[in-house]
């Protein structure tokens, strides 16, 4: 690796991420997979808290059906510990005909009211009756083997029970009833010994399971209750994802800030280096040069000055007779040296001014620039064989005085270095290298060694086979310095004899 390359790796960081597209590409994904992710938690979120209103309204129902369960126990414990119960004959209350074998079923008071026995079961019915018009609950006592054919049981107080016989002590569901929905919970009534008055002719002992009572509370006021909850939890919870999806988006946004104020520090640092860089190299430039114009001032300055001197001398040693004729002849001399220096240091000045002038960047078109300047050098040789060929449509983006510079300076070349051909051909085209477009100017003339290919662009080299033309190395040094400035690269290739192409790009 060349030290450029490896300064340039240091720079970079061995960062090959072209500028302006350091922003991570996954960032909107994630930021939307949060979001989500999110929606997806208070979705599960609503889903439990929906199946715990609905479980926590069955538990109050179920609570509420244990109560009156207890409740009716209790009072048919009580009722059966005090003896019998008397209550007056009513339209609703009649005497009871399965008690008709009881000699004290019906009595009357003092005052003659009539009044009738009722068991612990009538009582349970009567009262099952009251509360489900003044409540709704409702309760049933039921067996397999009623003594009422009205106590019967429906088909799921039958399955429970069923489920009583296997062991089964509380049986609850939430069932639909009359078009209405019910919790209904039954627990079996085992045999005592205040029962056997009634039940001992069907059979059963105490501590037997004879049946059940079934407890029925309407879900409807309590779902109410529960949709209420889960609404008021609803909008919390939807105020709460807002709230996160808020946090999500604003801090998404903060982050693409953040990197992109990250990039754009990152870009300066790199444009900083590149500058840098660039700086280096046009200074490692300069001191070549610098060595060249060094060499340059040694040499070829010095020659027509070493001629200015010895033949002022020779002016001074002239005898007087012969002084007019012969200074005449050393004048002309030295003035020939004299324009010789003023042309090399007119050259060296323009080249200086190369990289001071700042770029005017437009659309310029390199065939009319080439087309003119091949009028120009016809005219100067109308003799000569030669054959131009110029591509059309050459447009480029640059300095136009400077791109002119550009294909003055190797159309020159060209057409000097074929001055010696029987006839002159040169081709000014373009063609694809990559994904570039690439110009190129390409002559029969001398060529050179392709050795020299790396040295042909330096400051005041000439070629080894380039004696007898004309010339101060300048030319290509400055050609080399323009393409570069444009962001280009400027090449060649050639072979002794056959003639030369210098390939660059913008």
């Amino acid at each position: 690796m060349t030290e450029k390359a490896a300064s340039e790796n240091t720079f970079m960081g061995n960062d090959r991420r072209p500028a302006g597209l350091t922003q991570p590409r996954l960032l909107r994904y994630y930021e939307w997979s949060l979001a989500v992710g999110w929606t997806l938690v208070i979705a599960t979120m609503l889903a439990i808290n929906y199946r715990h209103e609905n479980w926590q309204a069955m538990e109050t129902a179920r609570t509420q059906a244990r109560s009156n369960y207890q409740r009716d126990v209790i009072y048919r414990h009580w009722f059966a510990g005090s003896g019998p119960v008397y209550v007056p004959v009513t339209k609703n209350i009649q005497p009871n005909p399965h008690l008709a074998d009881l000699p004290e079923r019906d009595v009357v008071t003092t005052n003659g009211r009539k009044l009738t026995l009722i068991n612990p079961s009538y009582m349970s019915r009567l009262v099952f009756d009251m509360a489900a018009q003044s409540y709704g609950v409702k309760g049933h006592i039921t067996s397999l083997r009623p003594i009422r054919h009205e106590n019967l049981p429906d088909a799921w107080e039958a399955a429970t029970l069923k489920a009583f016989s296997l062991g089964s002590r509380e049986v609850s569901s939430v069932e639909n009833m009359a078009g209405a929905s019910y919790l209904r919970l039954m627990k079996p009534l085992e045999m005592e010994e205040a029962c056997l008055k009634c039940h001992a002719r069907q059979g059963y002992h105490v501590g037997e399971i004879r049946g059940g009572l079934s407890v029925a509370v309407p879900m409807e006021p309590l779902w109410e209750i529960a949709r209420h909850n889960y609404f008021l939890n609803s909008a919390s919870f939807i105020v709460l994802w807002g709230i996160g999806l808020a946090g999500i988006f604003v801090g998404a946004a903060y982050l693409r800030q953040t990197i992109r104020k990250r990039d754009e520090a990152e870009r300066g640092i790199i444009a900083l280096n590149q500058q840098f860089l660039h700086r280096t190299d046009e200074l490692e430039t300069a001191n070549r040069e610098l060595d060249a114009f060094c060499s340059t001032v040694a040499h070829d300055l010095r020659a027509p000055l070493t001629v200015i001197g010895g033949f002022c001398q020779l002016i001074r040693e002239t005898p007087a007779d012969k002084h007019i004729d012969t200074c005449d002849y050393y004048t002309g001399v030295i003035l020939d040296s004299t324009h010789e220096m003023e042309n090399l240091i007119t050259t060296l000045l323009k080249f200086a001014r190369i990289t001071r002038d700042e770029l005017s960047r437009t659309a310029v078109d390199l065939s009319e620039i080439a087309n003119e300047i091949a009028t120009e050098l016809r005219l100067q040789e109308m003799e000569r064989m030669a054959t131009l060929t110029i591509a059309a449509d050459l447009t480029v983006n640059g300095d136009e005085a400077l791109l002119r510079v550009v294909m003055r300076n190797l159309l020159d070349n060209a057409w000097k270095y074929t001055g010696k051909c029987a006839e002159t051909r040169i081709e000014v085209g373009v063609m694809e290298r990559g994904d570039k477009q690439v110009y190129f100017v390409r002559d029969n003339g001398i060529g050179f060694d392709s050795s020299q290919s790396d040295r042909m662009f330096e400051a005041f080299h000439r070629l080894a086979n380039s004696s007898g033309f004309e010339g101060t190395g300048i030319g290509l040094a400055t050609v080399k310095r323009i393409i570069t400035r444009h962001g280009g690269r400027i090449s060649c290739e050639g072979e002794v004899g056959k003639g030369a192409t210098f390939y660059f790009s913008l």
